[in-house]
């Protein structure tokens, strides 16, 4: 599935603020540097699932998909996507 670039720009913002808001947070900063100086290393993951919801209206959002789409996926797509925990039903 394609993504929009309206979309992409979007969810890269998001990213963007989340992380200032974590380092702008002085609790999650001192959390961190505790974290540190007992001598780990932190890696934090977020998880963004992007969904498109169903308007009553919108006629093209409540069409099924045609019967022509298939998507191929290669083998280092599904590693990716079950790394991802993504599952293709």
């Amino acid at each position: 599935m394609d993504i929009p670039e309206e979309l992409r720009g979007l969810v890269d913002e998001l990213g963007e603020a989340l992380v200032s808001a974590l380092v702008l947070d002085h609790r999650c900063r001192d959390l961190t540097t505790r974290i540190q100086a007992a001598g780990f290393d932190l890696s934090l993951s977020l998880e963004a699932m992007v969904t498109r919801h169903s308007i009553e209206n919108d006629e093209a959002a409540q069409q099924p998909l045609s019967p022509e789409f298939s998507a191929e996926f290669s083998a280092e797509d599904k590693t990716l996507l079950r790394n991802l925990r993504i599952t293709l039903d």
